[in-house]
């Protein structure tokens, strides 16, 4: 008779395994409705979690999507500042297209989430959620701003425009761009004609060649 192989003992999850198992189910959950309407109940269905264990973690809804915020745009940051363009032997390349290119292949992974729920925070009825939200953005474009200074340094950022705007119109794109691609609507637009979008605005304020 042939015994059955063993199945291993499944692993217990850690307080910080469930903790972003449930923030990973909230950016989940407030992508498809919005901070209002994503409700504690929803939030513990998609993370395939007990409800009472939303409250053993968090005081509220608000923390869980105050915490989720602070995540993304921690989580985007790193993955975003790990690209190859910030090495010292790729200086001769212009960081902001190389990080276009990047965010081009991200538009159709579930990682376009993020910006669609810095979108939806902005417009949510909750205050403290809308304050969040903006110091978020502000973190985002600040770090847009210091790409275009690197450009400028190595030679690739036109002079002629003020990296500080330039970089609340790419800011503005890419949420705009998350928004349809989320929502089911970038068909609509077309990948195409956001590459040339993408590709016109970078003719404007960046230089082939430093």
């Amino acid at each position: 008779m042939t015994q059955k192989p063993m199945s291993l003992p499944k692993k217990r999850m850690t307080s910080d395994d469930r903790r972003q198992s449930l923030i990973d189910a909230t950016i989940r959950v407030v992508s498809r409705l919005n901070y209002d309407r994503a409700t504690t109940a929803l939030i513990a269905k998609e993370a395939k979690v007990n409800e009472a264990l939303i409250y053993s973690h968090y005081k509220s809804k608000k923390d869980l999507q105050m915490d989720a915020l602070d995540y993304m745009v921690t989580s985007r940051l790193q993955f975003y500042r790990a690209n190859p363009v910030f090495l010292p032997e790729n200086r001769c390349q212009s960081v902001v297209r190389s990080l276009n290119a990047q965010y081009l292949q991200m538009i159709q992974s579930p990682e376009i989430q993020v910006f669609s729920c810095l979108l939806k925070a902005m417009v949510a009825i909750d205050p403290e959620i809308q304050k969040k939200s903006i110091a978020c953005s502000m973190a985002f474009q600040q770090f847009i701003r210091e790409n275009l200074m690197e450009d400028r340094v190595r030679g690739f950022f036109d002079d002629r425009f003020d990296p500080d705007i330039i970089a609340w119109e790419i800011l503005g794109k890419i949420i705009l761009v998350a928004t349809l691609a989320v929502t089911g609507s970038l068909d609509k637009f077309g990948m195409d004609a956001v590459r040339t979008s993408i590709r016109y605005l970078e003719d404007i304020y960046l230089k082939k060649k430093p």
